[in-house]
């Protein structure tokens, strides 16, 4: 943790948490506000993934959360930029297949309006 309030970073992970249970219960809603329409996703495979594109996969049915458990995780705040490092342990379904395993990610969230939202992230696996 950097040297900013306190507060702002446990809004920072409590936006992260409303970002992961909006992905577990489908809810897009809740999901829209703690995502950014600028959001750029980038997968564990490497894959780029719009807002728009990741919405529309939740809406059809083709992507669904399971399972999906940060833990380790770590924040620095800079002006209006806040930056979440964090391990995840995750179970996915994409299309046909299931997505499975512990990931590394680093999500970069800006401070609009009064709230956190998600306009970055990148995902790698671990081990």
């Amino acid at each position: 943790m950097n040297s900013s309030p306190p507060d702002l970073h446990a809004s920072l992970i409590a936006a992260h948490h409303d970002r992961l249970n909006a992905l577990l219960a489908g809810d897009l809603d809740a999901l829209a506000k703690v995502v950014g329409e600028d959001m750029i996703f980038v997968s564990s495979s490497g894959k780029a993934h719009t807002r728009a594109e990741v919405f529309a996969a939740f809406r059809s049915g083709d992507m669904k959360m399971e399972r999906n458990q940060s833990f380790d995780i770590s924040t620095r705040i800079y002006g209006n930029i806040g930056i979440l490092i964090f391990q995840t342990d995750s179970k996915m379904k994409n299309g046909d297949d299931i997505v499975e395993g512990i990931t590394c990610s680093t999500s970069v969230y800006e401070m609009r309006n009064g709230n956190w939202q998600m306009i970055s992230q990148h995902q790698s696996p671990v081990g």
